[in-house]
């Protein structure tokens, strides 16, 4: 699409991580770097050399960023705006033309995002040498805007369902500890990630369930888990 491994590594940090933005909407809408340029209103070569050609000195400017994001639909991620040293509300020190106001005030505020992750409910070892590692987003839903801790991931079984499909998406936080009666996501030191209804934390680890009403299933010690999420959001698919 854009860029060998190779390649990124030449590319200046900030640079690279500007690549990985486009580079996903590039693949999320079946575009080339010129059907970007076309609908951001930008000259084609704004996105080839900057796709292209790692060793060019080229950074956009978040100007030039924010019309990629309009033409596109999806809002600058902050991991984006933090490479390039600018704030949210920054345009990166360029006057705008007044069509450029025009459309702007036209346009609905673009809502934040948070980090579409990879879970599975595979050990690591077995994982999809293919799933995607880069980074991908999603619109953040209200009560999680500003949660630095919070992202977003597909249901990675079926052990919940009807209440929760497979491939449901859903948004979790690690803003506070867990207690009885929170739905978490519980991914193990083998990379295996699962779903499940907490019912006490115990000295001996996790009481969960996967069942409704609630039923003991099992018990996760301590010494055996990586991370721990709150999920707070899902999106019945």
């Amino acid at each position: 699409m854009t860029q060998s491994a190779m390649e990124m590594k030449k590319a200046s940090p900030a640079k690279a991580i500007v690549i990985e933005w486009i580079d996903h909407i590039l693949e999320r809408k079946k575009w080339n770097g010129t059907d970007l340029a076309r609908k951001a209103g930008l000259a084609p070569s704004t996105i080839l050399r900057l796709l292209n050609n790692p060793d060019h000195h080229f950074v956009p400017t978040v100007l030039t960023l924010q019309k990629i994001a309009d033409g596109s639909g999806y809002p600058i991620p902050k991991t984006v705006m933090s490479a390039l040293g600018a704030h949210d509300a920054e345009i990166g020190g360029a006057e705008e033309d007044e069509a450029s106001v025009g459309r702007r005030a036209r346009q609905p505020s673009r809502s934040a995002t948070v980090e579409l992750r990879h879970i599975s409910s595979l050990p690591a070892a077995l994982q999809s040498a293919v799933s995607a590692r880069r980074e991908s987003y999603v619109p953040a839903p209200p009560q999680l805007d500003g949660d630095e801790t919070a992202f977003a991931f597909h249901m990675p079984d079926n052990t919940l369902d009807p209440w929760f499909k497979s491939g449901s998406l859903m948004f979790a936080t690690k803003r506070r500890d867990p207690c009885a009666g929170d739905t978490l996501l519980v991914t193990d030191k083998n990379g295996k990630s699962r779903v499940r209804l907490l019912m006490d934390i115990t000295e001996a680890g996790l009481k969960l369930s996967k069942s409704h009403p609630v039923v003991e299933d099992e018990v996760v010690k301590f010494d055996d888990i990586e991370d721990i999420a709150i999920i707070t959001v899902f999106v019945k698919s």
